[in-house]
């Protein structure tokens, strides 16, 4: 055991402490006993902010592109979304993130929302390799931990007058990108965005990797979406 208790990961998040990074998720992730966990900012969107291991990071990347799973449900409604086994009645829900994630290797998610009131803030998501409920315990140290995670990115307890860095931002090239179609394509900043996502879609790439084949030129869109 790494000896991490809530205590000691909600004091990061204090101020004067480091913050929430990718190392604090893999901590996290020891502590609730899964596999990984990620840390997602909701604004017209998901952005994945923060993220224990590569399969955390697959799995933002993966409700981003498709616009659907139970991390970006949880963000979006505010709701709890614990998903025990991905093979079960969830493929209605979300039928091609539970077929997905399952190919990945990835059995139960495990999404908590990170919200204040009606405020609706992001997601703690975490994953697991293995088809296994999630502890009470566990479930309770994901709620608190949620809880701290939000005041820290509404800065409630964190006096800080720059919470997020840009090196924060995971997908700050799928933003950039997608200014660059919207200009390129004459089309609204959403209608691109899902030219972009569509296209990832298609040819089977994460949404990151084809957003920096945009920006650095050496992918360009057909103004005509039939042809992309």
């Amino acid at each position: 055991m790494s000896g991490q208790t809530v205590a000691s990961l909600i004091e990061k998040l204090q101020p004067g402490g480091p913050g929430p990074s990718h190392g604090w998720c893999a901590q996290c992730a020891v502590l609730l006993d899964v596999d990984g966990t990620a840390v997602s900012l909701y604004c017209d969107g998901s952005q994945l902010l923060w993220h224990s291991d590569p399969d955390g990071a697959r799995l933002g990347d993966l409700q981003f592109t498709l616009g659907e799973g139970p991390g970006l449900d949880a963000a979006r409604d505010g709701a709890l979304c614990l998903v025990a086994d991905l093979s079960r009645a969830y493929g209605s829900r979300w039928p091609m993130f539970a077929a997905q994630a399952r190919e990945m290797g990835i059995r139960a998610v495990f999404a908590f929302p990170l919200r204040l009131g009606a405020l609706r803030v992001g997601a703690l998501t975490c994953h697991r390799r293995t088809p296994h409920r999630l502890a009470p315990e566990s479930a309770a140290d994901a709620l608190t931990l949620a809880d701290a995670l939000t005041l820290f990115l509404l800065g409630g307890r964190h006096p800080r007058t720059r919470v997020l860095r840009p090196s924060d931002l995971h997908r700050s090239e799928v933003h950039q990108a997608t200014g660059m179609l919207s200009v390129h394509l004459r089309v609204p900043l959403a209608s691109a965005l899902a030219r972009l996502r569509a296209h990832a879609f298609a040819t089977d790439r994460p949404i990151t990797d084809v957003a920096r084949d945009v920006v650095a030129g050496r992918l360009r869109l057909p103004r005509d979406a039939t042809s992309a």
